[in-house]
This record gives C-alpha cells, sequence and structure tokens, in this order.
C-alpha cells in the first residue's frame, strides 16, 4: 500500500526511467513549443486539487513549490487549452 499519492511532472519521470531518451519535449520546460506536457499537467493538478493537497503533509510541499512558480498563470492558461499529449 502506497502512503504518498504520485503524480509527477517531466523532471522526475525523465530522471525514474527511461521513457524520455527519445522525445522531442523538454522535461526541464513548462512553458514554450517543446515544454513537455507532462510537467504542465503536473502543475495544473497541483493547482486543481490545492485545497486537498495542502491539507496532507506528504504532499504540501508540492503546493508550496506552485506558489513560487513565477510562470504559473501562463502555465495554466495553456493547460486550458490543451488537446493533445
Amino acid at each position: 500500500m502506497a502512503t504518498k499519492p504520485y503524480a509527477s511532472g517531466g523532471a522526475y519521470i525523465n530522471k525514474m526511467s527511461n521513457h524520455c531518451g527519445d522525445c522531442a519535449y523538454d522535461p526541464k520546460k513548462r512553458i514554450g513549443d517543446d515544454a513537455c506536457p507532462f510537467t504542465a499537467g503536473y502543475w495544473n493538478f497541483v493547482h486543481r486539487h490545492r485545497d486537498r493537497l495542502e491539507r496532507n503533509n506528504r504532499t504540501r510541499r508540492s503546493v508550496s513549490t506552485m506558489d513560487r512558480l513565477s510562470d504559473l498563470e501562463a502555465v495554466l492558461e495553456r493547460e486550458k487549452h490543451r488537446t493533445t499529449f
């Protein structure tokens, strides 16, 4: 049984697996034509579930990290219009 829910961005997927090898997207980017959809999607998920995540000691850090993102509004706007991954 897991004690921490797993949702992650591209950088974590890249670090923990070999799935990003030939991918055209940059897992460290949130914005831009070559930004990883998993990275932007992760921050969109954290924003959407903020109330629940910030009440949990194991996931609170993700919310506080999100609050420090300077481009969060741009990330959320881009994700609102995403139709493909």
